[in-house]
Formats: structure tokens, C-alpha cells, sequence
């Protein structure tokens, strides 16, 4: 069974000797082959030539042999698609080239939806070679949800806590929903190009999900569901909800394949209180990768995957995204572990 066969079983229920994996972030600044390529050529150009983003999705691959690979991309190249781009602060962060604010903006978005595939045709481009690139491998594709991305466009940048996000939420309800809707339309146009490149699975970053707080259903997941439904027989679908898994009953009424859970949580706990037929994915800590030595690491993957292997439907990865500083030793651990699993 290859890595590509393998990913796409366990999605079939079946109970494999070891679960497939990759890492949220796996194309990223932990590698020394990746910031070399970052000194050539700035983050969006690699984004938006389809050789270099494909070589930065493969760098990892070459080094690791992760089961699957992932489109090298960013969320917010649908909000730049949909006429309000972005740039990265010299500090750090995102600053959008304006933000959402009026009737006037929202109807802006919605006029630009008919173009996205035009617009976004250089990631249906990359995803087509690193298709051809890696027909033993699981490749996968992603989005920002619909919330996600109009916190970006609503609060003109990334923040700590979406201060003016949150304000709009309450004070203009209405138009937010003319927002989220465009959006989910938006979003679900460009889950379907990808899904026509041939793509194994399709992963919804709900990064900011926290921020609906109790409200979760009706201001993300109800916009999340619809994109959801377009791709069921097209290809898979995995959810990643961020800082909710404590709640996660809210996130796992959306109808995807898979979800991917943060570190907080025990997954064989979430599995033994939930049941369902959707998978599971994660969920080691990206700090242990940073601060823990290659043994720790090696123990606290078995100790997942073996919570996990008496259930199947695992798909082992990080419970968020690698972080800068870790240890390329503690990623080939965890690596090995995976792949030498024995029960």
C-alpha cells in the first residue's frame, strides 16, 4: 500500500498498522532548503509561481517522506482574488490594502466572484504538477473559511484578539452575513478548482473559529457546511477549528471526512465520547518539536498513535502548525516513529 492508498483507507474505516501523516506547515522556515529559497524570492512570488510553490511543497517530502503533501499557498490569495489584497508588515503580520466597511465594499467582493478562478488560476497550475509530481503521495488542498477570512478583511490586519472584527459582529449583523455568504460562495468555487486538479482531500483552516465564541454555528460553521456538501464525491474534506476542540461537539455537526484537533485534548478521549464515522487528526504539541529532545518526541508520537491505532480513522499530524524553531532531529523523530510504528 502506498502513502497515497494509505491516507485515502483510513478514510474508509479501515484499521491500519500505522496512520498516515503530514505536519500543518511542513513547507516552512524550520528548513534550511526552504529559507534558502525565502532569500531568493519573496513569500507571495513563491506563492504565485507554480514551480517555485511546488518546490517548496516537495522540499519536505524529499527530506521527511511524509505521506502526504499540501498545496504551498496562503488563505488569504481568495481575499487578494476578490479585489482586496494584502501584504506582510516589516514586523510581522498581515496588513490588508484596506478593509470591509460599508455596503458599498461587500458589493466590491460579490462582483469580483465570477473571476476567482481566472484570478487563482496559478494555484489550480501548481496543484496539477505537484499532482504529476507525486502520484504515490496524497495531495492536499486548503482554504480559509469563510469567517477566517472576513476577520482579515474586516479588521485590516492580523491582531491578537480582532478587536474591530468583533465590534462588527455585534454592530453590524446584517452586513456580515452579506459578507460570510459571498464568501462561502467564493470559497466553495475555489475548493472546487482545486478539487479538479485531482487533489485527495481539502483542508478548511478555521483559524479565528474561537472568536464566534458560543455563536460558532451560526456565524462559521453554518457558512462552512455549504462548501462542505459541493465536494462530497469529488474528494475528501478535513476541518481544522482552531482553539476549539474543548467544544468540539459545535464543530463536529459540519459534515466533514476528518477533523483535525489541537493539542488540548486526548483524541481517543474525543473518539470514545464522540463515535461518528469522520476521522480524526493530530494532534502532538508543535512546542515538543521546538523544546523536547528526539526521544520525548518519539514517545509522545506512539503514545498518540497507540491511543488511537484500537479506533483507525487517524491521520497523524501537529495540533497547529510547525513552529520556526524546531528541531529538524525532533521532526526526523517523529517521522520514524510514524513510519516504524509498532503496535
Amino acid at each position: 500500500m502506498n502513502s497515497r492508498e494509505l491516507f485515502l483507507s483510513v478514510f474508509e474505516g479501515a484499521k491500519t498498522a500505522r496512520p498516515p501523516f503530514w505536519i500543518m506547515r511542513q513547507a516552512g522556515r524550520y528548513l534550511p532548503e526552504y529559507r534558502a529559497l525565502k532569500a531568493k524570492y519573496p513569500f507571495l512570488e513563491i506563492v504565485k509561481t507554480p514551480e517555485l510553490g511546488v518546490e517548496a511543497a516537495l522540499q519536505p517530502m524529499r527530506r521527511f517522506g511524509f505521506d502526504c503533501s499540501i498545496l504551498f499557498s496562503d488563505i488569504l490569495v481568495v481575499s487578494e482574488a476578490l479585489g482586496l489584497p494584502y501584504d506582510f508588515k516589516e514586523s510581522g503580520g498581515i496588513l490588508m490594502r484596506g478593509r470591509i466597511e460599508s455596503e458599498s465594499d461587500v458589493s466590491d467582493i460579490e462582483k469580483n466572484i465570477p473571476r476567482l478562478r481566472e484570478r487563482l488560476s496559478y494555484v489550480a497550475e501548481n496543484l496539477s504538477m505537484l499532482r504529476r509530481e507525486l502520484p504515490n503521495n496524497a495531495v492536499l488542498g486548503f482554504a480559509g473559511s469563510p469567517f477566517t477570512i472576513a476577520a482579515y478583511m474586516i479588521e485590516g490586519e492580523s491582531s491578537a484578539d480582532f478587536p474591530r472584527f468583533k465590534e462588527f459582529i455585534l454592530n453590524a449583523p446584517d452586513l456580515l452575513k452579506r459578507l460570510l455568504s459571498a464568501l462561502a460562495r467564493a470559497i466553495s468555487e475555489y475548493a472546487q478548482m482545486q478539487a479538479d486538479c485531482g487533489i485527495d482531500a481539502f483542508q478548511i483552516f478555521d483559524s479565528h473559529a474561537a472568536a464566534a465564541g458560543e455563536n460558532y454555528g451560526e456565524l462559521s460553521g453554518k457558512w462552512i457546511k455549504p462548501i462542505l456538501e459541493k465536494l462530497k464525491g469529488k474528494t475528501k474534506s478535513i476541518v481544522f477549528a482552531n482553539a476549539m476542540s474543548k467544544r468540539f461537539g459545535d464543530v463536529a455537526s459540519l459534515g466533514a471526512d476528518a477533523y483535525s484537533l489541537d493539542s488540548s485534548v486526548n483524541l481517543s478521549a474525543v473518539r470514545n465520547n464522540f463515535g461518528g464515522s469522520f476521522c480524526l487528526q493530530g494532534n502532538l504539541s508543535p512546542s515538543a518539536l521546538s523544546e523536547e529532545t528526539p526521544e520525548e518526541v518519539a514517545q509522545k508520537v506512539s503514545e498518540i498513535i497507540s491511543g488511537m491505532l484500537p479506533y483507525g480513522g487517524h491521520i497523524f499530524n501537529l495540533g497547529h502548525g510547525i513552529l520556526p524553531d524546531a528541531k529538524l532531529e525532533n521532526v526526523e523523530a517523529l517521522c520514524e516513529t510514524v513510519k516504524n510504528f509498532k503496535a
